[in-house]
């Protein structure tokens, strides 16, 4: 899959990466600074344990960007980073509850983040691409590099040979005479 791809499409993978690093660093090393008001912004809006969803939120912001950068386990980053949006945007910009220009800027962030998830989207749904950590440890040619000790299997299958048709005994008039 990495040869078939172009140098373009790779160029365009990696700078989706970068970008979508760039939107969650900020504002990940402002909360690592002040976790415990991230903390107290989610339990005043409601969030049960907001201290350990806080911290959880943080270290997914975190190393989610990370693994984007490097583009180490697609899916997996993706998805810590799609249910931190989910939840930092669903409890704390809730344009739904204000009014006037307090609305239109939660309302503008509120939309921008969703912004971010369809690309988070595209990109568990794409992969990182050639130029990431995952295509080198797959090697050039997108499959797996096969473990050590183990046999490599045979490239065609083998076919089972034919068993013996099962012999029959004759059975005589004589020896069904002597079992009654």
């Amino acid at each position: 899959m990495g040869e078939a791809r172009g140098a373009g499409v790779n160029g365009i993978l990696l700078l989706n990466r970068l970008l979508l690093a760039g939107c969650f660093l900020p504002a990940a090393l402002g909360r690592v600074t002040n976790i415990s008001g991230f903390a107290a912004a989610l339990t005043l809006k409601g969030v049960p344990y907001g201290d350990v969803v806080a911290t959880l939120i943080v270290v997914a912001e975190v190393f989610g960007p990370l693994a984007l950068i490097l583009g180490l386990a697609p899916r997996l980053s993706a998805s810590a980073l799609i249910v931190a949006l989910v939840v930092a945007t669903g409890t704390l910009h809730r344009f739904w509850e204000y009014g006037g220009l307090t609305r239109q800027a939660e309302q503008a962030v509120f939309l921008s983040h969703l912004g971010v998830l369809a690309g988070l989207l595209f990109y568990a749904l794409m992969g990182p691409g050639a130029w990431s950590w995952q295509a080198w440890w797959r090697g050039l040619n997108g499959q797996a590099k096969p473990a050590k000790g183990r046999k490599r299997q045979p490239s065609r299958p083998r076919t089972p040979k034919p068993r013996p048709a099962p012999v029959r005994q004759a059975v005589e008039e004589d020896d069904l005479a002597d079992a009654a």
